[in-house]
């Protein structure tokens, strides 16, 4: 039988889209009959993904995005110049 941890973290997400196998959304099923505390989660993750569809995407404004960009290519040249570890 799955556990929390695994329910949440392994397979939520793809119960949700119905791209898991029919045994492990039956196991899944079984565990949600017996386990309220995931339900919840469940009904509240569900919620989560109806309510982030609704908003839609919100464009970042263009200094914003410099400023991100700028960082990201920093972190990126010291990565690239620290030597491997190990």
């Amino acid at each position: 039988m799955l556990t929390c941890k695994e329910l949440i973290l392994d397979f939520l997400a793809d119960y949700l889209d119905a791209t898991l196998s029919p045994d492990i959304a039956a196991e899944l099923e079984r565990h949600l009959a017996v386990c309220e505390p995931c339900v919840a989660y469940l009904r509240t993750y569900r919620k989560t993904r109806e309510l982030v569809g609704r908003v839609g995407r919100v464009e970042m404004p263009a200094e914003m995005r410099a400023i991100l960009r700028q960082f990201l290519l920093k972190q990126l040249a010291r990565e690239k110049s620290q030597p491997p570890a190990g």
